[in-house]
């Protein structure tokens, strides 16, 4: 049986968790249904959880200025119904929309999202797009980790279990963009992401921001598309170019598998439907 341990600030958290033997509770929505899995299966489990549901740096929401941040312990409840987040980071809101029931979206964090990192998962596609960096603590201090380098495989991460998320930072954007976040599962409800997307673009497509998710190990930004957009002129034809280019980007790193004959199509019909919609949003036609 783990020893829980609830901490009322960042420090008691990060002493907490400085001998290495602990788990970060924070939502619980996934760590509690994997530890649950773990006990029953006679798997290990931690000697302590360490609760930061109630630690104040992680409740930090800064959405003015040069440095833009969204603290870790944030619900997707919160981000979803934050005026600041629904108006600078709309693609943000809507991906904190779409997690789970209304039950889960009250108890799950962005944090633990991304700690939990299924590549399935909608908060992390949205960050990603955003150009997201941790901000990741412990009892020697605080360092920056780019979501890339954070998240290592599915359901792993280089954080090590004295560290804690306190937030991540993300780009700060123009004043007008075009954002939108598009998720497609088995059903319209309460379903895990078969394939999303997360698309920000700007008025004269100088710096557009695609990501992809549910459909690679890690977070993955669409390098090549964005380079086809910038050189691109806006339209129907750069829109359906992008899905094909996006579609060709997936086998060629992902090879030809069962699942490729649903998400080749999806994806090519996806990005070209979603750029399209975050253009109109910018004023600009189909």
């Amino acid at each position: 049986m783990s020893r829980f341990i609830h901490a009322a600030s960042l420090a008691e958290a990060l002493a907490a968790l400085a001998p290495g033997q602990g788990r970060v509770l924070a939502g619980g929505t996934d760590l509690m249904v994997a530890l649950r899995a773990a006990r029953l299966s006679g798997g290990d489990l931690p000697a302590e959880l360490v609760d930061v549901a109630a630690v104040p740096e992680l409740q930090q929401l800064e959405l003015e200025g040069p440095a833009p941040l969204v603290g870790a312990g944030l619900s997707f409840a919160r981000l979803a119904a934050d005026p600041g987040v629904r108006a600078r980071y709309p693609l943000l809101a809507q991906a904190a929309a779409s997690v789970g029931s209304q039950q889960v979206r009250h108890g799950a964090t962005i944090g633990g999202n991304v700690a939990n990192a299924s590549p399935a998962a909608d908060g992390v596609t949205a960050l990603a797009a955003l150009g997201a960096v941790a901000v990741i603590a412990s009892a020697q201090g605080q360092r920056p980790c780019p979501l890339g380098e954070l998240i290592s495989a599915p359901y792993q991460t280089t954080l090590r279990p004295q560290e804690v998320i306190l937030g991540f930072a993300l780009d700060p954007l123009p004043a007008r963009t075009g954002q939108v976040f598009a998720k497609v599962g088995r059903r319209q409800a309460l379903s895990v992401a078969r394939l999303n997307l997360a698309v920000c673009l700007d008025e004269r497509l100088q710096d557009p921001r695609l990501a992809l998710g549910s459909c690679f190990p890690t977070p993955r930004r669409l390098a090549q598309v964005e380079a086809l957009l910038r050189a691109g002129r806006p339209g129907p034809g750069l829109w359906q170019a992008a899905g094909e280019q996006a579609a060709a980007h997936f086998t060629n790193v992902c090879g030809w598998r069962e699942s490729a004959a649903y998400k080749v199509p999806a994806i090519r019909r996806v990005t070209a439907r979603t750029l399209a919609q975050a253009w109109a949003l910018l004023g600009g036609g189909s």
